[in-house]
């Protein structure tokens, strides 16, 4: 099975990039289980507009590369990045809106009448770095990233099999975080290996119903 590790920070070796190094290693502990990681910032992608709303441009090969393997190659999706003022870096922010063609059926709408989402064989997990407290991040998580994404790729149909966040500026440091990410990449690797749906708090969770 593949997973994508996809590293959106602008600072490597720092808090996110790290978390996902830590979480990459107890995922390899998991026989069956092939790891790519990769540097969102080391392709080039235009920003989002009418007129490259369909797919990628000719001269964004990577970008259409990235974009194959989320739909072709992999079965996990592993995100780390870091809080931007209550959000994520622009170039993370820019995929996401450019993904709409491969993650998104808009040919088909459902009950709420929204495009169908067409990543349903996904399995995602989001790694988050931040500066807020845990405690704080606990309280107002419908601000952060981590509740986002979850949402997001809620709506492209995705399982979403949890998140973690870190609220310790020097996380790349924090031997006790790092080894939670061990152990989460571990679980999770374990859960995608046996075929696990998403958790409770997922399926609660609000989404658009989805067309059968």
């Amino acid at each position: 099975m593949k997973v994508l590790a996809l590293s959106c920070s602008p600072s490597r070796g720092r808090n996110s990039d790290t978390m996902l190094d830590h979480f990459i290693l107890g995922m390899k502990e998991i026989t069956g289980i092939e790891v790519e990681k990769i540097y969102l910032e080391d392709i080039p992608i235009d920003t989002y507009k009418y007129e490259n709303s369909k797919g990628p441009q000719e001269y964004e090969a990577k970008f259409k590369e990235l974009s194959e393997k989320i739909t072709k190659e992999i079965f996990g999706l592993v995100i780390a990045t870091p809080t931007y003022n209550f959000a994520v870096p622009s170039h993370l922010k820019n995929f996401i809106d450019r993904m709409r063609f491969f993650a998104l059926d808009l040919s088909r709408k459902n009950k709420l009448k929204q495009p169908v989402g067409m990543l349903g064989h996904l399995r995602t997990y989001f790694l988050v770095s931040g500066g807020t407290p845990n405690w704080a991040e606990h309280i107002l998580f419908f601000v952060f990233p981590s509740f986002w994404l979850r949402g997001v790729f809620l709506y492209f149909n995705a399982k979403v099999m949890g998140a973690y966040y870190s609220g310790d500026v020097k996380t790349f440091q924090n031997t006790k975080i790092l080894k939670k990410c061990f152990k989460k990449g571990k679980k999770y690797a374990q859960k995608i290996k046996k075929h696990e749906n998403q958790g409770v708090l997922e399926d609660i969770f609000w989404r658009p119903p989805q067309v059968d």
